[in-house]
């Protein structure tokens, strides 16, 4: 049976801005979100907008507070990284590449090998996101996540899993995934329903076979075709080869924690 781990979204951090630490309507701190049950994290979703630096700081910051709270968040914790509209339109596949690598350097630079163990990196240009990007121009093609994907690889200096985020089918799966140094997908709105989440997930077995493989779906906000205990009966008929990671609003993470406990 695939392996889950219970992601939140996102996390805000609150100290160092000398304001009270409690006065904070709306943000979700770690020990909120590791309190609700959640065992890792995403950061640097493209439509939060954080940048290479807030990127390295929350890093850091998690690197940090995860002894602090006895837990290892940074293990099964997922980091996304990409380039801008600016910094793809008109550009060569090399260009664009040389780029992510220089943003992953900057992210992960004096990072120890330690920390990096068990780290998913995720290549997510922002323009390429549905509804948060260019929804009007094709999505990213196959041979420009390859050379993003090497270009991530090149700055990590431990065996870590690279997927890739943003418009994902069955059709675009299975050509993306033809690339060894993609190991899965992070699914926002092609995850809504279990029947689109299936069909990617039957596309990746169909070209990495028994390789291993990740799966992370980003509830993110939506009104969702079907119940967590649908998606959970579901995705656990997939094999042991996949990882599956799952992020639903903050506000349902101890919900679907509950799920997953019950039905381990």
């Amino acid at each position: 049976m695939a392996k889950f781990i219970l992601s939140a979204q996102n996390f805000d951090i609150y100290e160092g801005d000398n304001l009270d630490p409690y006065a904070r309507t709306g943000d979700v701190s770690l020990e909120q979100i590791a309190s609700a049950g959640a065992q890792g994290v995403i950061i640097g979703h493209s439509e939060v907008g954080d940048n290479p630096q807030i990127i390295r700081q929350k890093l850091i910051y998690l690197e940090a507070k995860q002894k602090q709270l006895g837990l290892e968040f940074l293990s099964k914790t997922t980091v996304l990284l990409g380039e801008s509209w600016e910094e793809f339109a008109d550009k060569a596949e090399t260009e664009v590449a040389l780029t992510v690598g220089q943003k992953t350097a900057q992210i992960f630079k004096d990072i120890p090998e330690s920390s990096l163990e068990g780290l998913v990196i995720g290549y997510e240009p922002k323009w390429g996101s549905r509804g948060s990007g260019r929804d009007d121009m094709p999505p990213p093609a196959s041979k420009l996540i390859s050379a993003c994907a090497k270009a991530i690889k090149r700055q990590i200096p431990v065996e870590t899993p690279i997927i890739y985020g943003g418009r994902s089918t069955p059709e675009r799966t299975e050509e993306i995934l033809k690339d060894d140094d993609v190991s899965g997908l992070i699914l926002g709105s092609a995850c809504n329903s279990v029947k689109k989440t299936m069909d990617i997930a039957r596309a990746m077995s169909q070209v990495k076979g028994k390789k291993p493989k990740v799966l992370h779906a980003n509830f993110k906000a939506y009104q969702l075709a079907n119940s967590y205990f649908d998606y959970l009966k579901a995705l656990r008929k997939l094999d042991n080869s996949f990882t599956i990671y799952l992020s639903p609003p903050h506000t349902d993470i101890y919900q679907l924690g509950l799920l997953l406990r019950k039905n381990a």
